[in-house]
């Protein structure tokens, strides 16, 4: 029984390294569970995209090592799905040897890279560990984008009007005759903005912003 990837966990220091397999051949997902194995790499497996589908809801970036020959859904078909449910995701398709065509739309697709069958350990394990550390920085910069959303709660309704005004790239000056106060008190809204939402300067917060205004998005349509 293969060990479980771990979700994300925001109070998790340490990240566990994992691979998400998917192959319809039994034979291949234990060798490649035995080989990720070796360099202290957990991973998972399924039988078919339909299953990976079924066991996952897309709502965060992974490392994928995909089979393009599958039963059903393709594993090209696969990793368009990914591709356009999850930002950042690295997928590696697996293809049969000499089989340019696929490798070409795949990339072109968002594959992070493939392979071709037979393909070589080391070869392999050097994908897969650049591919975990792309995973790792897209689920870094998803976590301080949640971050910021919990502590963008604590804004009072005239800061979230002052922080969409900022949005538009306005002035103080022009928020405070757009809102009619003080150029001095919509100088204090932005410092109790920034305070509270801990950006480190205007251009951090405006981009956490437009970020999160993404990420709600990706998870509406991912529902």
């Amino acid at each position: 029984m293969w060990s479980r990837c771990p979700s994300m966990d925001h109070l998790k220091m340490q990240r566990e390294r994992c691979v998400h397999i998917v192959d319809d051949e039994a034979r291949v997902r234990d060798a490649l569970t035995l080989l990720l194995s070796t360099a202290q790499i957990k991973s998972r497996s399924y039988a078919s995209a339909e299953e990976y589908l079924a066991s996952n809801k897309l709502q965060e970036p992974a490392c994928v090592l995909l089979d393009n020959q599958l039963p059903g859904m393709s594993g090209l078909e696969l990793l368009n799905h990914i591709v356009a449910t999850t930002s950042n995701s690295a997928v590696i398709l697996i293809t049969a040897y000499g089989d340019v065509p696929t490798a070409v739309l795949a990339m072109k697709a968002g594959a992070f890279h493939f392979l071709e069958k037979p393909f070589d350990a080391e070869a392999l394990l050097a994908a897969v560990e650049e591919a975990l550390s792309r995973a790792d920085e897209a689920r870094d910069v998803l976590q301080e984008i949640e971050e910021f959303k919990a502590r963008s709660r604590l804004l009072t309704q005239r800061e979230r009007e002052v922080l969409a005004l900022l949005l538009e790239g306005l002035p103080t000056k022009l928020i405070a005759e757009r809102l009619e106060i003080s150029a001095r008190t919509a100088e204090h809204h932005r410092a109790a903005i920034m305070q509270k939402t801990q950006a480190r300067n205007i251009s951090h917060l405006l981009r956490m912003t437009l970020s999160l205004g993404h990420l709600n998005r990706d998870y509406s349509s991912a529902k």
